[in-house]
C-alpha cells in the first residue's frame, strides 16, 4: 500500500490545533501539548505524501518521511486520555499508525490499530463518515490475506456508512470495486460487474489518481466479459486502454488470457512475452503461461513455468497470493496426471484445496470437505475438487480398485455440496443459473462412476446417489428460490416487500431498457437498474441469513415412495450426455435404473421428430416414433402404471413423450397419464379440489383482432360459460388481470404469447391492447402473487418453449408462473391451434369437474380429441393435440367413492339375478 492509501486531510492538525486550544484553560496546556505532537508528526506524513507526488523523488524519501511520522504517532498515542474530549485525537492518531504500519506491511498492526480508531466510534462523538476509511483499509487487509469472511464484514459497514451520503465518499471508488473483486473470487460475476461499474461511476475527475484508477476499474469490468465470455467486448475495452500506456502490464496478460480462452495458445504467448520482468503478479503470470504451453501439448514447459510461480511464491513468503498459489498447485496437478504420477497429483490438488478453503486443513488427499462456510473462493475450490476426482479416476482404471472408485465418487459428493452451499448464498437467479451452468458440464462424471459402483456391486445406496447427482442438474436455481421464497413466506418477513418491490422496479426498468433506443436514457435506466441490483444484494444477503443459507432440499428416495408415489404412479428422471442416457425409475416398491448408449445420429433423428411434431403437413420423421418409444422405454417397469411423472433432460425438455408410439401403434397417452415436473425437489401430492373451482379468465382476442395479433375466435369458446370471472377483448386487460390474478384458485389465459430465445425475461403474453402497457413480460411474472393459485392454463403459443440453459432447463413463460408460486401449469410447447387447443381446454376443465386430477383431466381430453369422429382425421396429427402439457404435483384422487361402491354392488346383484334366473332355467 503506497502513498495513494495515505491521502489525509493537510489541513487537519491546524484544525485539530484550533480545536483544541479553545477548550477551558485548565486543560489547555495538556491538549495544546499532545495537538503540537500531532502537528509535528502530521507534518513528517505530508512530507512522504509530496515526496510519492514528485516524480523525481525516489522511495526512501517517502518511507523516511513515513517511518518519522510513524514513530512521532506512536510516541503519542499511549499518552492520549480515555476522555471523550479527546476522541478526534485519538481517532486520528489511531488511524494514522494504523496507516502507517499497512505502507509498510505491517499487517496485524495495521488491522490492530485500525481496530483502535474504530474503538472510538463507541463514544459517538464524530460523524461516521470519519469511521468509513478504517473499515475499508482493515477490510482490504483481510482480503489481501484470503480472510474473505472478515474482509466483506468490514466492507459492508464502510458500504452503510457510504449509503448515508449523497455523494461518494473519498475513496468510495475503491470501496466499490474491492467489493467487486470480492464478488468476483467467490463466482458472483453479475454482481462484481455491478460494483466495477458503480467503482468507475462514482470516480470524480479531480481525483489525483483519476488515470490510474479510471484504467484498473475498466482492466477488472473486462476480466468479468471474460467470465462470462463475451470476448468481444472485453477486447475492445483493452484496445481503448492500451493508449493511455497506464498499466499495460495487466492489460496485456488479460490479453493473453483472452487469447488462450479462444484457443489461441501462440498469440496469448505473445502478448505474456510482452510483460517483461519486475511484474506485481509474476505467480499468475507464469501459471498463465504454463496453460498456454500445456494447451499446446509442450507439457515439459508448462510444468518448467508452474515450477517458476511455485518458485516465486516460496520466494515472496506465505500469503503473497494464496490464490495464485493454489492454481499453481492446481496446474502441477494436471502436468502430474498427464505424466501418469497420480498420486503426486492427487497431493497437489489436496494443497490447491487447501489454500482456497482456508478452514479445511487436512493434507490427506482421503479426506475432502464436508460441510462450507463462509466466503472464500469457490469457483477454484469446485475446480480442484473436480481435477481431484478425475486424478482418483485415473487410478480407478489403472489399478480396477472398487476403494479408487469409491474416492472419486466422495470427492465429487464434496464438489456438488459445494455448489448448493454456494447456491445459497448468492442472491439472485441470474447468479445461480451460472453455477447450474458449471455444474451441468461436469455431472455426467459422477452419474456416471455411481452407475459403475451398483452394476458392479448392486449396491442400491449408489443408485440414490446418482439420483442426487441427477437431481442436482435439475432446475436448481428454481427449485431454491422457491424453497427461499415458501421460508420467508411463512415468517411474512417486511423483507420479502422490499425483495418484491425492488424486483419489481428493476423489472419495469429493464423491459423499458430493451426498448428504448436513445443513448443517454439507456445509460440512466442501466445505472438505475444497476444501483437497485445492488440494493437488491443486500435484502437478499439478510434473506440468506434469516434462511441460514438454506441449500437445496432434494428429497430421498424413500421419501418420494413413502410420500408421493403410489402403486398406480411412476416417476421416470432422464438422465442425457453426448453419448449415453441414464433412466432411473422410482415406483412405489421398486427402483430400477438403466444406462445405454445413444444410436448414432441421435440428435439429428431427435430433431428431425420435433419438426415432426410442429408440422401437421409432414409425416416423413414419423418412423422415428417407435424408435424414440424403444430408446426411451425398453426396460422401464410400467405395468400398472396409471399416472407417468418424467423429469427430462436437456432436449428432452422439448418433447411431448404423450405422442410417442410404441412398436404396435399406440400412442403413449392411450395407455397412461403423462405429466412433467422441472425436478424432483419441487413434486409434491397434494388434494385435487379444483373440482367446481371458481376461474379468472382472459380471452383479449375473441372477437377482434389487434396491431400484430390476430383474432382467436375459438377462444371464446374455451372460458365462455366456466364459473367465476371471464372478461373478453377489450375488457380482457393486463390492469385486471395484476389486480386478480392471486385470488382465484385456476386462471385461464386465451391468448397470444411471443417467445424471445435469447432474452427469456422478455417473452410476454399479450392482454387487450388499451393501453401501451398490455404485455405481461416473464419478468414480471415472476413476482406475481400466486402462492395460493393452484393451476395456470396457458392455452397461447409457445408458453412452454424458451431458451434452454445447461443444468436448469427450458427458460419459458410456464417457467416463470412456477417461479411466482403456482406449483401446476397447462402449458403449450409450440403454436397452439385455436380449434383443437379451444376443444382440449374445454375438455379438460369438464374433467376437472369431474373430480379427476389434472394429469387424469388433460389425459382424458388428449383421448377424446382422438376418439372424437366429428373431428376430421388429419386434425389428429400430434401437432394439433400434443402440444399441450402438464407440469406440477401429483393430485390425489378426490372423487367420491360411494358411487363405484354402489356400482360394483349392482353388478353384484345384477349377477346374482341373472345367476338364479338361468339355475330355474335348467
Amino acid at each position: 500500500m503506497r502513498s495513494t492509501a495515505l491521502r489525509g486531510p493537510f489541513f487537519l492538525a491546524l484544525l485539530l490545533a484550533g480545536l483544541f486550544l479553545s477548550r477551558s484553560q485548565q486543560v489547555a496546556p495538556t491538549v495544546a501539548a499532545m495537538a503540537q505532537q500531532y502537528s509535528e508528526a502530521q507534518a513528517d506524513y505530508d512530507s512522504a505524501t509530496l515526496a510519492g507526488r514528485r516524480q523525481n523523488a525516489g522511495a526512501q524519501d517517502e518511507d523516511r518521511f513515513n517511518a518519522s511520522a510513524l514513530r512521532k504517532f506512536q510516541r503519542l498515542y499511549p499518552l492520549l486520555p480515555n476522555d471523550s474530549r479527546f476522541d478526534s485525537l485519538r481517532f486520528y492518531t489511531a488511524f494514522k499508525v494504523g496507516e502507517l504500519q499497512h505502507y509498510f506491511e505491517n499487517f496485524s498492526e495495521a488491522v490492530h490499530f485500525y481496530n483502535a480508531a474504530l474503538a472510538v466510534k463507541k463514544q459517538r462523538q464524530l460523524p461516521d463518515s470519519v469511521f468509513f476509511k478504517p473499515y475499508l483499509y482493515a477490510g482490504i487487509i483481510y482480503y489481501t490475506q484470503n480472510k474473505f469472511d472478515s474482509a466483506l464484514q468490514y466492507f459492508t459497514v464502510a458500504e452503510s456508512i457510504q449509503k448515508k451520503y449523497n455523494n461518494a465518499l473519498p475513496e468510495g471508488e475503491r470501496l466499490y470495486n474491492i467489493v467487486g473483486v470480492l464478488y468476483y473470487e467467490r463466482g458472483n460475476y453479475r454482481q462484481a460487474r455491478n460494483y466495477f461499474q458503480k467503482a468507475i461511476e462514482v470516480l470524480r475527475p479531480d481525483n489525483e489518481a483519476y488515470d490510474n484508477l479510471y484504467v484498473n476499474y475498466h482492466i477488472n469490468l473486462a476480466q468479468i466479459l471474460l467470465k462470462l465470455e463475451e470476448y468481444d467486448e472485453a477486447n475492445t475495452i483493452y484496445q481503448k486502454l492500451l493508449p493511455l500506456n497506464i498499466m499495460t502490464r495487466e492489460i496485456y496478460h488479460n490479453l493473453g488470457s483472452l487469447n488462450l480462452s479462444l484457443g489461441a495458445a501462440e498469440k496469448a504467448l505473445f502478448f505474456f512475452r510482452k510483460i517483461g520482468p519486475g511484474y506485481n503478479k509474476a505467480i499468475r503470470l507464469y501459471n498463465s503461461m504454463g496453460d498456454a504451453f500445456f494447451s499446446e501439448q509442450r507439457y515439459d514447459s508448462a510444468t518448467a513455468y508452474y515450477n517458476k510461480a511455485l518458485q516465486t511464491y516460496q520466494s515472496l513468503g506465505k500469503n503473497s497470493d494464496p490464490i495464485g498459489h493454489g492454481l499453481t498447485l492446481k496446474s502441477l496437478g494436471l502436468s502430474a496426471v498427464h505424466f501418469g504420477r497420480y498420486r503426486e497429483a492427487l497431493a497437489f490438488y489436496q494443497e490447491s484445496i487447501r489454500q482456497f478453503y482456508p478452514s479445511f486443513t487436512s493434507p490427506d488427499i482421503h479426506r475432502n470437505p464436508i460441510r462450507f462456510s463462509g466466503v472464500f473462493s469457490y469457483i477454484n475450490l469446485f475446480q480442484a475438487l473436480v481435477a481431484k476426482a478425475d486424478a482418483w479416476h485415473f487410478v480407478y482404471r489403472q489399478t480396477d480398485s472398487l476403494a479408487a472408485a469409491r474416492e472419486e465418487l466422495a470427492t465429487y459428493q464434496s464438489a456438488f455440496r459445494l455448489i448448493a452451499y454456494v447456491e445459497g448464498t448468492y442472491e439472485s437467479d441470474e447468479a445461480r443459473l451460472f453455477l447450474s451452468k458449471i455444474r451441468s458440464t461436469l455431472h455426467v462424471k459422477p452419474i456416471a462412476i455411481a452407475y459403475e459402483l451398483y452394476r458392479r456391486t448392486k449396491n442400491s445406496s449408489f443408485l440414490e446417489d446418482l439420483y442426487l447427482f441427477d437431481q442436482q442438474n435439475k432446475a436448481t436455481a428454481l427449485v431454491l428460490s422457491r424453497q427461499l421464497s415458501d421460508e420467508l413466506g411463512r415468517s411474512h418477513s417486511p423483507l420479502l416487500q422490499k425483495e418484491q418491490e425492488l424486483k419489481s422496479a428493476i423489472t419495469l426498468s429493464s423491459i423499458r431498457a430493451a426498448q428504448v433506443t436513445d443513448s443517454a436514457q439507456l445509460a440512466a435506466l442501466n445505472q438505475g437498474i444497476r444501483d437497485k441490483e445492488i440494493q437488491l444484494s443486500k435484502v437478499q444477503d439478510e434473506v440468506n441469513r434469516q434462511t441460514a443459507g438454506k441449500e437445496t432440499s432434494i428429497p430421498s428416495i424413500s421419501t418420494l415412495q413413502k410420500e408421493v408415489l403410489d402403486k398406480n404412479t411412476a416417476m421416470v428422471s432422464y438422465h442425457l450426455s453426448d453419448s449415453l442416457l441414464t433412466i432411473l425409475t422410482i415406483r412405489k416398491d421398486s427402483l430400477r435404473c438403466l444406462q445405454r448408449s445413444l444410436p448414432d445420429h441421435f440428435a439429428e433423428t431427435f430433431a428431425n421428430y420435433l419438426h415432426y411434431l410442429k408440422d401437421p403437413d409432414n409425416t416423413t420423421a414419423q418412423s422415428s416414433s417407435p424408435g424414440l418409444f424403444s430408446l426411451l422405454f425398453d426396460g422401464v417397469p410400467l405395468q400398472g402404471v396409471k399416472v407417468l411423472i418424467i423429469i427430462p433432460d436437456d432436449v428432452l425438455n422439448y418433447l411431448p413423450f404423450e405422442a410417442l408410439r410404441n412398436k404396435g401403434g399406440r400412442y403413449l397417452v392411450e395407455d397412461m397419464a403423462v405429466q412433467y415436473q422441472y425436478s424432483s425437489a419441487l413434486l409434491k401430492k397434494e388434494k385435487n379440489n379444483l373440482e367446481d373451482a371458481a376461474v379468472l379468465s382472459f380471452a383479449p382476442f375473441s372477437r377482434q383482432a389487434a396491431k400484430g395479433f390476430s383474432q382467436l375466435p375459438h377462444s371464446r369458446e374455451e372460458i365462455e360459460g366456466l364459473q367465476g370471472q371471464s372478461f373478453f377483448d377489450t375488457a380482457a386487460t393486463k390492469a385486471r388481470f395484476l389486480q386478480q390474478c392471486g385470488s382465484y384458485k385456476l386462471v385461464h389465459l386465451a391468448t397470444h404469447a411471443v417467445v424471445n430465445s435469447e432474452k427469456d425475461n422478455l417473452s410476454y403474453i399479450a392482454f387487450s391492447p388499451q393501453t401501451s402497457d398490455h404485455l405481461l413480460y416473464a419478468q414480471e411474472i415472476y413476482n406475481l402473487p400466486l402462492q395460493h393459485t393452484q393451476l395456470v392454463m396457458l392455452s397461447a403459443c409457445e408458453t412452454g418453449s424458451g431458451q434452454l440453459v445447461k443444468g436448469e432447463g427450458v427458460m419459458s413463460l410456464s417457467r416463470a408462473f412456477r417461479y411466482a408460486g403456482c406449483a401446476n401449469v397447462v402449458t403449450t410447447l409450440w403454436k397452439a391451434h385455436d380449434f383443437s387447443t379451444a376443444y382440449l381446454t374445454a375438455r379438460i376443465h369438464r374433467h376437472l369437474d369431474e373430480g379427476l386430477s389434472i394429469a387424469q383431466a388433460v389425459q382424458r381430453a388428449k383421448k377424446d380429441y382422438l376418439s372424437d369422429r366429428s373431428i376430421h382425421p388429419r386434425l389428429k396429427h400430434p401437432f394439433y393435440w400434443s402440444h399441450l402439457v402438464f407440469i406440477g404435483n401429483v393430485q390425489e384422487d378426490t372423487r367420491p367413492f360411494w358411487p363405484w361402491l354402489a356400482g360394483a354392488g349392482l353388478l353384484l346383484f345384477f349377477g346374482a339375478l341373472f345367476y338364479s334366473r338361468f339355475r330355474k332355467t335348467r
